[in-house]
């Protein structure tokens, strides 16, 4: 593994990983990280880049949230692992999911820590990367061959579908990334880990689910899926995409 410089990173940011993934934060703890994160932000330092681009990222503004993890990066002559980890976690709800894996894997090669490994498998399968998941699941056997991924039978089964029809990744990615686009011109931020990939078959065929959820009401799901359905047929992606792999927007489960 690569090494990585010394770096003391703030309370304030470790307070703030359950704030980051959240889809809805109370207005009253985002009050309050704004008020603790002004003595960084009045600094010329790494941290005031890290709590300009968490506040940044709570706020839906995508563009300074990327901006300043970027400039937060190159203020060390090597990437750090917890700043990846915490970049990644900001982008989470926006589904930037490629990034989101490509984060977490370049964290875990930064420090092996296996939970680092476990999400980049995770956001790999939800970016439509699943050669890629297949790859890593054998790092994560090696590492962890008494515990099986979440991802492992299935990635195995998806693997094997997409060949049948010569879909890539990058096919796959292409579709997922129009459902993506499509709620971040909305506006509308993702439960990430409630997104539901499976196999489905009927008496007929079997395809591809992509299931995302949301918390908005049936009628909003209806019209959003309508015009996800008019964004791929604009795309003209071939039948063997359009064919086999669906996405969907679904209610948040518990809700």
């Amino acid at each position: 593994m690569s090494s990585q410089v010394a770096v003391q990173i703030p309370a304030i940011f470790k307070k703030i990983n359950q704030l980051v993934i959240s889809h809805n934060p109370e207005p009253f703890l985002l009050t309050q990280f704004k008020n603790e994160a002004q003595k960084y932000i009045q600094s010329d330092n790494v941290d005031a880049y890290l709590a300009l681009g968490t506040l940044a990222g709570l706020e839906g503004n995508i563009d300074a949230l990327q901006a300043n993890y970027q400039q937060a990066i190159t203020e060390y002559s090597a990437k750090h692992a917890y700043i990846l980890m915490l970049y990644a976690k900001c982008l989470t709800p926006y589904g930037f999911f490629s990034q989101v894996a490509d984060f977490h894997h370049q964290a875990y090669r930064l420090s092996p820590i296996l939970n680092y490994l476990d999400d980049a498998i995770y956001f790999y399968g939800l970016a439509g990367h699943f050669h890629q998941v297949a790859l890593l699941l054998r790092t994560w056997d090696k590492v962890s061959p008494h515990k099986a991924h979440r991802f492992s039978q299935l990635a195995e089964d998806i693997v094997k579908f997409m060949d049948e029809r010569n879909v890539s990744d990058a096919d796959l990615e292409e579709l997922i990334t129009i459902a993506l686009l499509l709620l971040r011109q909305h506006k509308l931020s993702i439960a990430a880990s409630q997104i539901n990939i499976s196999l489905l078959e009927d008496e007929d065929s079997l395809w591809f689910h992509y299931g995302i959820p949301l918390h908005e009401s049936v009628e909003k799901m209806v019209e959003l899926d309508f015009e996800l359905a008019d964004n791929i047929a604009d795309k003209k992606l071939p039948v063997k995409i359009t064919g086999y792999f669906v996405p969907t927007f679904e209610m948040v489960r518990g809700d």
